[in-house]
């Protein structure tokens, strides 16, 4: 995963948010009306001071049989609230997420709610990364068998392209990275 990437590079900036007054019933609509799984709140100077997920309002009020209409964010939210800075690096905000095992972590810059990022997001851009690795690690293979001395060379370990077993000693035969099994019995049948 890259790590030097600054969260805000990869934040969400459209947060969904409500001020703590606001009911849960409210929130709920507002959470499935932009299909997301939290809201941010905020106190009435429109400072972040908590956040409120689905878990939650299944923890608070539907195991509780509790109306929604009846709770207000401020008493079911998370607080104190764990937020980053725009200029976090990934790698730092993924182990303190997982530090303090949150899913959701708003961005604050100069007191104000400029972002959020989620677990998704992080994984979002590990999954590219590792894309991007396996398609460097595939050229480096192939320029490493285009500048082969001589055919059955020893080019290392990977998976036999005639057998489809994983070998620790694949050399170049034919034009195919084969297994010591499957060079021989392409030489026997010459």
């Amino acid at each position: 995963m890259e790590t030097d990437i600054p969260l805000r590079d990869i934040m969400v900036r459209e947060v969904v948010t409500g001020d703590e007054d606001m009911n849960v019933k409210e929130a709920a609509k507002l959470m499935r009306k932009y299909d997301v799984d939290s809201i941010v709140v905020l106190n009435n100077s429109g400072q972040p001071v908590g956040i409120v997920t689905q878990g939650d309002i299944i923890n608070e009020l539907v195991s509780k049989d509790t109306t929604p209409s009846t709770v207000k964010l401020k008493d079911v939210m998370t607080t104190p609230l764990i937020t980053g800075s725009p200029n976090d690096r990934l790698s730092d905000i993924a182990k303190k997420m997982a530090a303090e095992k949150i899913r959701k972590l708003p961005i604050i810059e100069d007191g104000k709610l400029v972002g959020i990022v989620a677990d998704v997001d992080i994984l979002a851009v590990s999954s590219q990364m590792n894309s991007i690795l396996a398609d460097l690690i595939e050229m480096h293979v192939e320029r490493d068998i285009v500048g082969q001395e001589s055919e059955g060379e020893g080019i290392g370990q990977g998976i036999c392209e005639k057998c489809g077993c994983f070998s620790n000693d694949l050399v170049m035969k034919d034009g195919l990275m084969v297994c010591e099994s499957c060079k021989e019995e392409m030489e026997s049948g010459e």
